[in-house]
């Protein structure tokens, strides 16, 4: 199974940054929601426990009445109850920790000292009047109370806060209308008097809207793209020279000149371009004074070998004269190939892009206008950038092998995932495990048949594979079922050029 993730290093380091960019936004993200409902929260319940503190103040100094409940007070949005429980412990709501210590720190600084304290908060779903404002029925009694300089009395407390009145408002009759429903923030406050009555507060305040979390969620997500834009900058500015330094290596020795990668990028990565650039120079000198020896060489060794040729001809016997030229041949044909191998990956022979199905049919026409064993089993059209002189040398001796080891040679050239495959057949007996591993070394025979009497130096392969190395691609060996052999040259097919 394929691994899914990138094998570039650009996008390596993209997913790699996408990734902590994306973690990282999503925890500041949950922060920044936090701190601002904790912000939020503070802002809300400042009043209340400000005027909780404001009422505490006159009910802890004022002596505990002899019979009676006491009335609910309201102030403000505040209404306000002395009772013998409290409605948090009897409703079972969740205390909030941070919430009672802000309101024992408010009472101490007032010099109230409670018993006890709780403190709750919540939201809820609380209807909401439809259209305009209506005066509620308590509403005269409320402005009647403020004249007279009393707290207007409601409903016990525990019924005003209960979910029935959430649902309908505490002090609106039935018939007020329909209501829609909206989020809002029931603040519940408690503190125990010393006589172990409890004075409580509850709270309604409208619950703010929630367009601060999509400008929050928008800005994280500008951040974030921003910051991964700039990531994916600096990963292709990193990519783009090493794809370059690897397209330049791919080709180093093989243009007959030095390849050299334009100097970009980083400085790290600017000393690694000119530090290859450097190499590759040199390389080239190395190259250059190898084909000065080996021409040297070669000439040298051809002179005396055609001296010699012709010094042979007229030596008798005639059966002498024969088996010496055909040993000068057999060196003057070791030496060409030696020579070939030598200068494989410099040919000056231009590049062309050409169809190879062409190739392959007109060397089968003249394999068989000799009468050799030689046919065509399938061809289709496939264009690729090759040398041919060189391409028709890697065919010949494939062919050559074919029919001297395998009796028959069977040709085609098929094209699988954007590469071209042109295919050798034999019917022979094939080769060991071993052979097919080490068939491309120089000077390499396999099996007794293949020996110097029956083939030639063990060079043919090996030009093979480099001849297909060359032009970018790879040789491949594989036995046949039941018998034989197949050499596939695999080659990447030409890009079509852009109009």
């Amino acid at each position: 199974m394929k691994s899914l993730l990138p094998r570039s290093l650009a996008g390596q380091l993209a997913l790699v940054m996408a990734g902590a960019l994306l973690v990282a936004s999503i925890v500041n993200f949950v922060l920044l929601i936090g701190e601002r409902q904790r912000a939020l929260l503070i802002e809300q319940s400042g009043p209340p426990i400000a005027r909780f503190v404001d009422v505490a103040r006159d009910v802890f100094e004022a002596p505990p009445p002899t019979s009676g409940p006491a009335p609910i007070a309201r102030r403000g949005p505040s209404r306000y109850q002395v009772q013998a429980g409290n409605p948090i412990d009897n409703r079972a709501l969740p205390r909030d920790a941070e919430l009672e210590q802000r309101l024992v720190t408010a009472l101490a600084d007032a010099g109230i000292q409670p018993t006890s304290v709780r403190a709750s908060t919540r939201s809820v779903m609380r209807p909401e009047r439809r259209g305009g404002q209506r005066q509620r029925p308590d509403q005269d009694d409320d402005r009647n109370a403020s004249r007279e300089g009393r707290l207007p009395v409601f409903p016990p407390l525990l019924e005003a806060a209960n979910d029935t009145d959430l649902r309908r408002g505490p002090g609106y009759p039935d018939g007020d209308g329909p209501r829609l429903p909206r989020e809002i923030r029931e603040i519940a406050l408690t503190a125990q008097l010393t006589d172990q009555r409890w004075l409580s507060s509850v709270t309604f305040s409208p619950e703010p809207v929630g367009g601060e979390i999509f400008l929050l969620g928008a800005s994280t997500f500008i951040i974030f793209a921003f910051v991964l834009a700039a990531a994916l900058w600096i990963a292709s500015r990193v990519a783009r020279p090493l794809r370059d330094l690897t397209a330049a290596a791919q080709m180093i020795g093989a243009a007959g000149q030095p390849q050299e990668v334009t100097v970009q990028g980083p400085g790290d990565v600017r000393q690694t371009l000119e530090a290859f650039n450097a190499m590759s120079r040199r390389v080239n000198q190395l190259l250059g004074e190898k084909d000065v020896m080996l021409g040297a060489l070669g000439h040298d060794l051809r002179t005396p070998l055609s001296s010699l040729r012709i010094r042979i001809e007229s030596m008798e016997p005639e059966a002498e004269r024969l088996k010496a030229i055909k040993t000068i041949e057999e060196a003057s044909d070791l030496l060409e190939d030696i020579l070939e191998l030598a200068r494989q990956g410099r040919s000056k022979e231009p590049v062309r892009t050409m169809d190879v199905a062409i190739v392959v049919e007109d060397i089968v026409e003249d394999y068989a206008e000799t009468g050799a064993p030689v046919s065509l089993a399938g061809c289709e059209k496939a264009p690729v950038a090759c040398r041919p002189v060189l391409f028709r040398r890697a065919l010949r001796n494939l062919i050559d092998n074919a029919v001297s080891y395998g009796e028959r040679a069977r040709l085609s050239v098929t094209r699988s995932n954007g590469d071209v495959l042109v295919r050798v057949e034999d019917d022979g007996p094939g080769m060991s495990a071993e052979s097919l591993a080490s068939a491309a070394d120089p000077f390499y025979r396999g099996d007794a048949s293949r020996n110097r009497r029956t083939g030639g130096a063990g060079l043919g392969i090996t030009l093979v594979d480099a001849i297909a190395k060359a032009h970018g691609g790879i040789l491949v060996l594989e036995n046949r079922s039941p018998h034989g052999l197949s050499a596939t040259i695999r080659l990447p097919l030409a890009t079509p050029p852009k109009s």
